[in-house]
């Protein structure tokens, strides 16, 4: 039965008639009627509060009617003690029953709206993860794409490794093959992007070298060498480590925790790729970039410990990306830093070991934040960069942490194309919380390849 509250009266839901004068306390979205407040006429109406999970529900006796069978309240428009000659009450007023028309009229017309307004909501719901999707599926045929490349590239590449030892000049050829297939497709694209692979994608000596490649390429492309330039950096990058080939397969990466000895060993890779090269009948500038990709512009590298512009152009480029790769996925995966870490520590404390003419373009074409790069945007998501467009590295391609969509949905947002949203700063994986770090996945091993950019003038997603 109805009982007293404090602020209002309240009534248990089945107690509720036609007649009573009901408040709906849910948002006019929550529910179908034209009014939150209005006297009950149909149990239709009842009906539908009992479906929207109504057990009680604020009222008012006042405004009711009475229960059927209690004594019933003047007509309305009728003065008190106004009765008809027979001594029972005046009927209703035509007018009042136009109102009562009127009124069912208008509430249908509000229903109406509303029910137009929900259909328009979820409609736009529906067409925002349709284009989430889209962006998705276009983000994964590029992710398909490129893995196919960087395989094919691993795959000649093992091939190459395997012939050397028979087949010196036929693996020259291979290695010819390769990077020109692959420059001609770099050179196809008016803009291109550093895109980032699953890690794993090729196994590590072939990782490493392909990586080195492609990014020496995408240098090599934005420093303006021609094609034929490009090539012979292409080989030379590609076969830079393939001295360590020949050497025990616990020194093949260098490692912080050498001795004085198998530090030396480990340098040897470079004549031992010298002397595989000259096997291959490389050319002589092929031949300087795998002589020279350790040395350093300050005269502190190996193993001729030349400086300046006693390293040959080429190799400067090599010796750049090599270095960088190494620090992002160094043989030890627990000495590994995130590439914007690794860009980072390069300007700050090595960039005396590099020709400028080639460092500063590196860290432009690569961005502040690398792919790879795990980010908290500026209005406080965290982000994974996906992809950098090499002539536009400020605002790279993310997949955004949203807890509310399915990690198969997540938002692929291009930062060119998103107004004011930017990053705020980078972030190491570790710094992320689990269920963040579990939805963006970022990779222990950093593998890239390239792809088409989105053209300036296009609205395209090459995430």
């Amino acid at each position: 039965m109805a009982t007293q509250d404090s602020e209002a009266q309240f009534i248990d839901i089945d107690d509720v008639h036609i007649g009573t004068y009901v408040y709906v306390d849910l948002g006019w979205i929550k529910h179908p009627f034209a009014l939150n407040s209005f006297k009950i006429s149909s149990r239709d109406q009842i009906d539908t509060l009992i479906k929207l999970g109504v057990k009680r529900i604020r009222w008012s006796p006042e405004k009711s009617d009475p229960e059927p069978g209690s004594e019933p309240p003047p007509a309305a428009g009728q003065a008190d003690g106004e009765v008809g000659a027979d001594g029972t009450a005046a009927p209703a007023t035509t007018t009042g029953q136009s109102a009562a028309g009127g009124s069912v009229e208008a509430a249908a017309a509000a229903r109406q709206a509303i029910a137009a307004a929900v259909a328009a909501e979820a409609a736009a719901l529906a067409e925002e993860r349709r284009q989430r999707r889209d962006k998705l599926h276009a983000q994964r045929e590029s992710l398909e794409l490129c893995e196919r490349e960087f395989t094919t590239a691993s795959r000649a590449y093992r091939q190459v490794i395997e012939q050397i030892g028979n087949q010196p000049e036929t693996a020259r050829t291979q290695v010819a093959e390769l990077v020109g297939d692959m420059v001609g497709k770099m050179l196809a694209q008016e803009e291109t992007a550093i895109r980032l692979l699953s890690e794993s994608i090729g196994e590590r000596a072939s990782q490493h070298s392909v990586n080195v490649t492609v990014i020496s390429l995408l240098l090599g492309k934005t420093l303006g060498l021609d094609t034929a330039q490009l090539d012979i950096l292409g080989s030379g990058a590609l076969l830079h480590d393939i001295g360590l080939t020949m050497l025990p397969e616990q020194l093949r990466w260098m490692d912080s925790r050498y001795t004085s000895a198998e530090r030396r060993l480990y340098q040897e890779h470079v004549a031992h790729g010298v002397a595989i090269g000259k096997r291959m009948k490389l050319r002589p500038e092929e031949l300087a970039i795998i002589a020279q990709h350790h040395e350093l512009a300050d005269g502190h590298g190996y193993p001729s410990q030349l400086s300046g512009e006693q390293i040959a152009p080429l190799a400067r480029i090599v010796a750049l990306v090599n270095l960088y790769d190494n620090l992002c996925n160094p043989g030890n995966p627990a000495q590994a830093i995130t590439p914007h870490e690794a860009l980072a520590l390069i300007f700050a404390q090595m960039r005396q070991q590099f020709d400028n003419k080639v460092l500063m373009p590196f860290i432009r074409m690569m961005g502040v934040y690398p792919p790879g790069s795990v980010v908290e945007l500026s209005d406080g998501r965290l982000a994974l960069v996906v992809s950098v467009n090499a002539a536009r590295p400020l605002k790279p391609n993310v997949v955004i942490h949203e807890p509310s969509v399915p990690r198969d949905e997540a938002p692929v947002e291009d930062l060119e194309q998103a107004g004011e949203l930017g990053i705020r700063r980078s972030l190491k994986p570790l710094q992320l919380p689990k269920a963040a770090f579990d939805y963006l996945s970022p990779r222990q091993r950093i593998c890239y390849f390239f792809e088409r950019a989105r053209n300036a003038r296009e609205i395209e997603f090459a995430a």
